[in-house]
């Protein structure tokens, strides 16, 4: 595989000394930047001990959101404060579900989820297969179970953290993990793009029988990269029965991330029935451009248990970073999620809570100070009907304890104010601060205030969900081997795609579909109100379009084809309307130019069965050859012209095979017709010649055919251009009046 040479990275003086060989020792590039496993186990080393403190961040921003108490209780009960309130109110969580709601709208609500570009056919047969086959794809991942929980995960991650990542596999399988920095590990001060990491390790734990299966045909796994007898003693050696466990060279705390997890899950012995291997990914970004693939164990390697110099041509192939934002110098550690922003205002509000807990039940209370110990001993209340009575020797203090319900609240209010200014997903106007007089539009932008996202992480996650989706449509065109992929093919074979299209596509254009709205469905309501006032420029399918859209929005897609079902026909263009124009001058006998820019195919459509019409009824006999001759030659010509241009495209192949078979009708219609009229020019040449007679006008029936033809051609202009008047005249009074209704409606809305 050929690679483009390119300079070595702006971030080689930051990774020197991870150990990446940059040069061989006679000074030509090196063709391999890791040499053998224990470089590559010294280089996790160094960059899972960078990664200390901010694993430990993220595990205390793990531990805020899972609901842990902002105290540690074992200190309180040490100090004698075993008591006092230490309760996570779940402000943290809240946030985050209704961050996350938001980007589940964003694919929730969409019919499919890519835009694929075709190469072949013209553009109204490309566009129906386009979308056929953006269905198929955007079917097949909603079939695969994992697809949404990796999505939402995905989501989780890198709202909470700020980076998520989505990682293959393998180079071929279509199906993507999901991890975060806990799982993926790069060299600090890296900047914000996939192609300025030089070298990334993935941490995978591999199951048994999921090794066993890489070296099951020990020939075939050689020949991709496997050392089968290193995975052979991996596999024996390496294996344990617990869950992730701390990294040998390392402290335990480095590992607290690894075990809040298992803490949360409760799956401390999860793996005793199950054992697994740990292994290491290393995707390195060698010299000529190109991404190498090694694999060895964590635990003592020995060699590699694969190794592929230039498995992949771009970071995106193997792996997609999803950032929540910039950062404070554009690099993925500087850049904040949620947990972080919200982190020390949620401590505070928790603590602060607790303490008005705590006063609210002192405060509840009756507070008494008995004048000594017996006294404590001999508290004592006797109650005698309405009355009770206290034992002696002990006094009633009066508010003692100050309100601090009216101390807490201004504080925590004001705290809630500086959170809904720090996050994306709360907005400091609501329906409570607004007018109680409102209209249709404020109710709309009252609902959306909990749901909106800001543009920059619209934009940045989608600038990575795109790149997801390109890779993955480009493997799953490519896998064969996959059931899902087979069935895939089939349905688009089923819905008249065939394999020749869907191979020819033009992957490096394929878009991730934007949602209407952006994450928000009050949004999407006021965008699709919006639309139906310019609905009156739009043709049928789009019309059709916007109505099932809107229908989409209230009970689903998958309901929605009970209300509105989905168009199955092809827009026309308007290279179907000069077809029919040309029509008109074909059939009286003058040539039209065929330009090489025009749809080929639209043209065939409205020639072909003009022509046929023709030659049907010179075989029946209605239409006189004599006088449809030059007609056929201008057919013949012109579909022909039209042939030379569409024979190239191989989408157009069954129509030209029809338009091949229908010109050798024609030929053969020409050819007699031409040999009928040679026959009697010699008859008429052979004959005697007949007495002068006096000269006569010409045939009267002749002339009442040749009036009647021009007649009914008068006529036909005048209906086709009659129709074409009345339809616009229709179109603009309709158009008129919904202008008239929505403006109506806009005033009502409003007084």
């Amino acid at each position: 595989m050929a690679h483009k040479t390119s300079t070595p990275p702006a971030s080689l003086t930051v990774i020197d000394s991870l150990g990446l060989v940059n040069s061989e020792d006679d000074g030509t590039p090196a063709k391999k930047r890791i040499k053998d496993a224990k470089s590559a186990l010294a280089i996790f080393t160094r960059l899972h001990d960078a990664d200390r403190q901010s694993s430990l961040q993220r595990a205390r921003i793990d531990a805020m959101f899972d609901g842990a108490a902002p105290y540690d209780q074992g200190k309180l009960a040490a100090s004698g404060q075993a008591a006092k309130t230490n309760l996570n109110f779940g402000e943290a969580q809240r946030l985050l579900d209704i961050s996350l709601s938001a980007y589940v709208d964003l694919y929730s609500s969409l019919e499919r989820f890519v835009e694929v570009r075709g190469t072949t056919g013209e553009a109204n047969d490309r566009m129906h297969k386009e979308e056929v086959v953006a269905d198929e794809i955007s079917h097949m991942l909603r079939a695969w179970p994992e697809f949404h929980s990796n999505y939402l995960r995905l989501c989780t991650t890198f709202i909470k953290h700020g980076v998520g990542v989505a990682y293959f596999d393998s180079p071929k399988g279509w199906k993507f993990r999901v991890g975060s920095f806990e799982d993926i590990l790069i060299p600090r001060q890296t900047q914000a793009t996939e192609e300025a990491i030089d070298v990334a390790v993935i941490r995978r734990q591999y199951h048994l029988h999921e090794l066993n299966h890489f070296i099951k045909n020990p020939a075939a796994a050689k020949a991709q990269g496997w050392n089968v007898d290193e995975v052979k003693r991996v596999m024996v050696k390496n294996v344990k029965t617990t869950g992730r466990g701390s990294f040998s060279s390392t402290s335990v705390e480095a590992d607290y991330e690894a075990l809040q997890a298992e803490l949360k899950n409760n799956d401390l012995y999860i793996g005793v029935e199950n054992p697994t291997v740990d292994v290491l990914h290393f995707l390195v970004r060698e010299v000529s451009g190109g991404i190498s693939h090694f694999t060895c164990s964590q635990s003592s390697p020995e060699k590699f248990m694969f190794e592929k110099q230039n498995r992949y041509d771009a970071a995106e192939n193997a792996y997609v970073l999803f950032s929540y934002g910039v950062g404070s110098n554009g690099t993925y550690h500087s850049v904040r999620g949620l947990g972080q922003r919200i982190f020390a205002h949620v401590q505070t509000s928790n603590r602060l809570r607790c303490q008005m807990v705590d006063g609210a039940m002192i405060g509840s209370a009756v507070m008494i100070q008995p004048d000594s110990s017996r006294a404590l001993e001999e508290l004592d209340f006797t109650f005698y009907g309405s009355y009770a009575v206290i034992s002696p020797n002990v006094n009633i203090i009066e508010r003692a304890i100050p309100n601090l319900g009216t101390a807490v609240m201004p504080a925590l209010e004001d705290m809630s104010q500086q959170l809904a200014k720090n996050t994306d997903v709360i907005s400091t106007y609501g329906p409570d601060q607004s007018s109680p007089y409102r209209n249709q539009m404020q109710v709309a932008s009252d609902m959306d205030v909990a749901t909106r996202l800001s543009g920059a992480s619209l934009n940045l996650f989608y600038a990575s969900w795109g790149r997801l989706l390109r890779e993955l449509v480009s493997r799953a065109i490519s896998d064969k081997q996959d059931p899902s992929v087979k069935e895939f093919y089939k349905r688009c074979a089923e819905k008249g795609v065939d394999k020749t299209f869907i191979n020819s596509l033009d992957v490096s254009k394929t878009k991730a579909v934007r949602s209407i709205g952006g994450g928000s469905q009050a949004n999407r309501m006021v965008a699709l109100r919006e639309l139906q006032g310019l609905q009156g420029q739009f043709d049928e399918t789009g019309r059709k379009n916007l109505t099932r859209d809107i229908v989409s929005t209230r009970v689903g897609h998958d309901l929605a084809d009970r209300y509105v079902p989905r168009s199955e026909e092809d827009r026309t263009t308007n290279d179907s309307k000069i077809a029919y124009f040309e029509n008109d001058s074909l059939v009286q006998g003058q040539p039209v130019p065929v330009l090489p820019h025009e749809l080929h195919g639209s043209h065939l459509d409205v020639h072909l069965p003009e022509l046929e019409g023709i030659i049907q009824g010179l075989d029946s006999g209605e239409i006189d050859p004599m006088e449809v001759l030059p007609a056929l030659q201008a057919f013949y010509e012109h579909i022909g012209q039209t042939l030379q241009l569409a024979v190239g495209d191989p989408a157009l192949k069954e129509k030209v095979s029809n338009a091949k078979q229908v010109l050798q009708y024609t030929e053969e219609a020409i050819n007699n017709t031409s040999k009928h009229i040679e026959k009697l020019q010699r008859e008429q040449a052979e004959a005697p010649p007949a007495e002068e007679e006096q000269p006569q006008g010409p045939d009267p029936t002749m002339i009442a055919k040749q009036q009647a033809h021009e007649a009914n051609m008068v006529i036909t202009r005048e209906k086709a251009d009659l129709d074409m008047t009345i339809k616009k005249e229709k179109s603009d009074q309709e158009r008129s009046l919904r202008d008239a209704d929505a403006a109506l409606k806009f005033r009502e809305e409003n007084t």
